[in-house]
């Protein structure tokens, strides 16, 4: 799925595939740029092996309450999730190229 959006980051969907399992096990929040971009059977497993289900959903309730309340615009909130999740979760790197 492809936006016609200026943003900082473009995801390299030709990567994406290798990360499915490492998406799939993480029990964070993923930016939406990459959910977007995931085939649906990869979607719908994404926080499978999660052992703490509350916790998991508690993080993705306060990442959606956190963007919400952030007051930046859909490509700030965008740009925004990609450089926090990329700080946090540096091995996912090479999903994305950042424009200049």
């Amino acid at each position: 799925m492809n936006f016609n959006r200026k943003l900082k980051y473009t995801l390299c969907e030709d990567k994406l595939e290798s990360f499915y399992e490492d998406l799939i096990n993480l029990d964070d929040w993923i930016p939406f740029l990459i959910t977007s971009n995931l085939p649906q059977d990869v979607f719908f497993k994404l926080g499978k092996n999660i052992e703490n289900k509350q916790e998991y959903n508690n993080r993705l309730l306060k990442h959606k309450i956190e963007n919400g309340k952030s007051g930046l615009s859909l490509d700030e909130s965008l740009e925004r999730e990609i450089s926090v999740f990329l700080d946090k979760y540096p091995k996912f790197q090479p999903l994305f190229s950042v424009n200049e």
